[in-house]
């Protein structure tokens, strides 16, 4: 007869730790650009995986932080839902190499439909997404596509000061204090939470956004 605890393993309802120290194949991770954020995530951020970043309010050098990761992308970046239009020439300045394809979608359903189609597309890059709230068996899914066919995806939310479950591989909380970026690591693949730490985005700030910083 197996062991009880043999059984809750079995069934996937006990968490079972792994050697921080673990590698995962080199195609499987992708440099963030800021060599701190991967150490701390074990090497990059996971393809294959959802990752949500936590803001306090939009604007507060967010995109600067996905900056290197999005301008590595030889194929078009998706942007769902961002707060404003973007603006090409600026982000042309800050080295992407692609205009991103962006859908506006009001209605919440439509919009993470949206969000799964694209995950199927192997035509994308980067998929990046905002939305007010996202539910367990959303995120789930969106997981599940993003595994299936090894995708790179981000979900922008606001600041959580009580984290529900959600299936997100990674999730951090981005912060501006100090004249500078902080970003905590809520929930990571690698281990345990970890405090926070700066994050040196201003170089990736626009000129004006840089002299108030």
């Amino acid at each position: 007869m197996a062991h009880p605890l043999q059984e809750l393993v079995h069934k996937g309802w006990v968490w079972q730790g792994h050697d921080a120290a673990e590698q995962l194949a080199s195609d499987q991770l992708v440099d963030t650009g800021w060599p701190e954020l991967n150490r701390r995530l074990g090497g990059g951020w996971l393809r294959g995986a959802l990752h949500e970043l936590q803001v306090q309010h939009n604007f507060q050098g967010e995109l600067a932080f996905l900056m290197p990761v999005l301008s590595a992308q030889q194929k078009p970046c998706l942007w769902i839902n961002p707060p404003a239009q973007p603006y090409w020439p600026g982000l042309h300045y800050q080295q992407l190499q692609q205009a991103p394809l962006w859908l506006q979608e009001s209605d919440p359903k439509r919009a993470l439909w949206a969000f799964e189609q694209a995950l199927q597309s192997a035509s994308l890059g980067v998929i990046v997404a905002w939305f007010p709230t996202v539910d367990a068996s959303a995120v789930r899914r969106l997981q599940q596509a993003a595994s299936r066919h090894q995708q790179l995806a981000f979900i922008l939310t606001p600041w959580q000061q009580q984290q529900e479950a959600r299936a997100y591989v990674n999730r951090l909380q981005l912060q501006w204090q100090q004249q500078q970026l902080q970003v905590a690591v809520v929930k990571r693949r690698a281990g345990w939470p970890l405090p926070p730490f700066p994050c040196p985005v201003t170089g990736h700030l626009p000129e004006r956004r840089r002299r108030l910083a």
